[in-house]
């Protein structure tokens, strides 16, 4: 029995179970389960419409996969007309991602675009009701609307998506966009015009449907984080990458550092006046930051003349070139000629007036070095030449140096407002000032040196080698100080540009001519000897001509003369000869003065004694003054009382040479002789007997009268023996 009842119970156990089976077969294909995180895809198998061609999904229950979707949730389905054919997951949008779709259903696209519009609009719901999207006109391919961060039911087989990474441009960086697709680019421009409203290129439909135009834009995106459609990954395939709307591409902010600026070149807007060298500014481009406002405002391209000061600016540099450039630092003992590329062009009446201001202050300055000069000349040459001749040779100059002149440009100086040279020049500091559209000329206002020297030393040139009158070569070695003062600064940089050009096209050549002229005038050995007045010659025919180039001349030295050998060995042993003459003169001169020294030592130390004998002699003097008048009075007397005898003398004499000529007459001249002698001895008591007696014999004997002639002669030789004594005859 109870085997009979399990059999029984078997078969309908069974039936159960395989209606059960199938119940929940038929459930499972009737009820569909949705997952909170994924869609199911229904497909129509039978009585339903075709699709028309080429179309993807079906929209009104045509046969195939059908584009309305299953979301999360129980589901019943039409089984078996309908079936699920699969179930995928929600597209998942990461917070720094953007979902790009591409449509593989809808209208086609329009001729010439590479991305689709949005015509549907919002009705989609971002993609998320397929059937709004192709019955609102939706088109076919890469669409301008993206997906923000988010979990989304998007029908596989009519949207392909991909995801993109969000653009982050980071501080100091400045982002560049390129659209690829868009209007083209108006005639002329390299950059697409700024469009309203794409809120920074974020809303890709509103940039096209506003007439964004295809190409580099104008506009840039400054330091954030942008949802831009730009190149995506396909989520199934990661090789796959799709092109986005935009390029960006990622440049360094221009950053000016202190002590510089930023000069500032467009690219892009109005043509350029060509007789311009800078644009004409405009107003509210923020520091060329916003481009799309320099280009409405009419700003020109080329170089601009506002600058960028130290800062950091987010420029597009596909609009604008910023060069970089140090500030202008005019230090102390300097200015800076300014020269104005900007400005009105200086009228002829005006260069005239500027022209005659010059000349004018010219010849007067000509006039007072030439005085000058010629004063400190004058004194050198003496009487030869008087100071009107000298001063009007400085005035017409020397034809070789005057040649020099000939040809020299000279530019003109303007008032302030002009282009050109400014008459006004700039002192010292730091200045922040556009290179493109002024400028400056630094020059040095103290003083400068150039020397022609074999030293090793700045702005120097080789000495000259120069011959002399007599044939020799003599190198000099020369030295100019000069100088530029600030309010000759402009007509001296309009005359010959820079300090530089001035000293190798003016002064070098100029003093070059002076001092070979001046040498070929002189002998070697003059030279040398002559060296100063040489070196006031020159100077004042260097002064004269550099104050043409408004240059004023402190002074020119002639440093070296270096003679030939042979000459100079010559004039060495010529000095030689006069140094060891002079050394044996003053020898012999300090000798002398040695002697006088001696003599006035001695007369020093016999001063006592020496007084004694002045006073001596001054009694002396008086005695014998006294003296000499008791002689004259006494001379006075003997001279009378001479006289007187004289007279007597001559009387008697007459008397007695007449008696004497009687007697001689009478008794001859012996007889006359013996009566005086006789009478002598007589009247002095002449002894007329000899003490010693000699007789001898023979003619001329010894006689009477030779006896008393004997005795006479030993009476007036004070010889006479008296009382018996002998005299010593010798």
């Amino acid at each position: 029995m109870d085997n009979i009842e399990l059999w029984a119970v078997v078969p309908v156990a069974v039936v159960a179970l395989v209606a059960l089976i199938v119940l929940i077969v038929i459930l499972k294909k009737i009820l569909v389960n949705v997952g909170a995180r994924e869609i199911a895809i229904k497909e129509r198998r039978y009585l339903g419409a075709k699709m028309p061609p080429g179309r993807v999904v079906a929209t009104e229950g045509e046969v195939g996969i059908q584009a309305d979707v299953l979301k999360p949730g129980l589901h019943f389905i039409k089984y078996p007309f309908e079936r699920v054919v699969r179930k995928v997951p929600l597209i998942e949008i990461g917070s720094d991602e953007l979902g790009v779709i591409e449509a593989i259903d809808g209208e086609p696209m329009p001729p010439g675009r590479i991305f689709a519009p949005d015509r549907a609009q919002n009705a989609h719901n971002n993609f998320q009701d397929p059937i709004a999207f192709i019955k609102r006109g939706g088109v076919k391919g890469i669409q301008l609307r993206t997906l923000p961060p988010g979990l989304w039911p998007i029908h596989p087989y009519l949207f392909r998506v991909s995801v993109a990474k969000v653009t982050v441009v980071p501080p100091g960086k400045v982002g560049v966009i390129t659209s690829s697709d868009g209007a083209p680019l108006n005639p002329g421009r390299l950059l697409g015009q700024a469009i309203a409203g794409h809120r920074n290129f974020q809303d890709s439909e509103q940039f096209i449907a506003s007439g964004g135009q295809k190409g580099p834009q104008v506009e840039i995106l400054t330091p954030g984080t942008y949802r831009i459609l730009t190149n995506s990954v396909d989520i199934d395939n990661q090789s796959i990458i799709k092109p986005g709307l935009f390029q960006i591409r990622l440049f360094d902010a221009s950053v000016i550092s202190e002590n510089q600026i930023g000069l500032v070149e467009a690219l892009d807007g109005a043509a350029l006046d060509p007789r311009d060298y800078v644009a004409t500014p405009v107003q509210g481009h923020d520091n060329f930051q916003d481009g799309h406002e320099f280009i409405n405002r009419g700003g020109q391209r080329g170089p601009q003349k506002d600058i960028l000061l130290p800062g950091t600016y987010y420029i597009n540099p596909l609009l604008f070139k910023v060069i970089l450039e140090g500030a202008k630092e005019v230090k102390p003992g300097e200015v800076a000629v300014v020269v104005s590329n900007v400005g009105k062009d200086p009228s002829e009446e005006v260069r005239r007036q500027m022209a005659a201001k010059v000349r004018e202050r010219l010849e007067r300055e000509e006039k007072e070095q030439a005085e000058a000069s010629a004063a400190r000349l004058d004194k050198l040459e003496g009487e030869n030449r008087a100071v009107s001749e000298i001063e009007q040779e400085l005035l017409t100059g020397d034809p070789a140096d005057r040649r020099l002149d000939e040809g020299a440009h000279e530019a003109y100086v303007v008032p302030e407002g002009y282009r050109g040279i400014q008459e006004t020049v700039v002192g010292p500091g730091r200045y922040y000032v556009n290179t493109l559209a002024i400028t400056p000329i630094i020059i040095p206002t103290t003083n400068q040196t150039v020397e022609w020297t074999a030293g090793e030393v700045a702005n120097t040139f080789d000495p000259f080698e120069v011959i002399s009158k007599d044939g020799f070569t003599m190198q000099l070695e020369v030295r100019v100080v000069f100088r530029v003062k600030p309010e000759d600064a402009p007509f001296m940089v309009a005359k010959i540009g820079s300090i530089d050009k001035l000293i190798q096209n003016v002064m070098h050549p100029l003093i070059d001519s002076i001092f070979r002229n001046q040498a070929s005038e002189s002998s070697a050995m003059a030279y040398l000897q002559n060296r100063h007045e040489e070196q006031e010659r020159a100077e004042a025919r260097v002064r004269a001509h550099l104050l043409k180039y408004h240059v004023d001349v402190v002074n020119v030295l002639i440093c070296h003369i270096h003679l030939p050998e042979e000459l100079m060995k010559t004039q060495t042993e010529k000095i030689l000869a006069e140094q060891r003459q002079n050394m044996f003169n003053a020898q012999r001169e300090a000798e002398e003065k040695r002697i006088e020294l001696e003599k006035t030592r001695a007369h020093a130390d016999n001063q006592k004694a020496l007084m004694a004998e002045i006073v001596g002699v001054e009694i002396a003097s008086k005695r014998s003054e006294q003296r000499k008048a008791q002689a004259e009075g006494e001379a006075h007397y003997i001279l009378q009382t001479g006289r007187a005898e004289a007279e007597k003398v001559r009387l008697m004499g007459e008397a007695q040479g007449v008696a004497y000529h009687e007697q001689v007459n009478a008794l001859g001249a012996q007889g006359v002789a013996i009566v005086e002698t006789l009478k002598v001895i007589g009247e002095k008591g002449v002894r007329i007997t000899p003490d010693v007696m000699a007789s001898g014999s023979g003619e001329g004997g010894g006689g009477l009268g030779t006896l008393l002639l004997l005795n006479l002669f030993r009476d007036r030789l004070n010889l006479p023996a008296e009382n018996g004594s002998k005299a010593n005859v010798k």
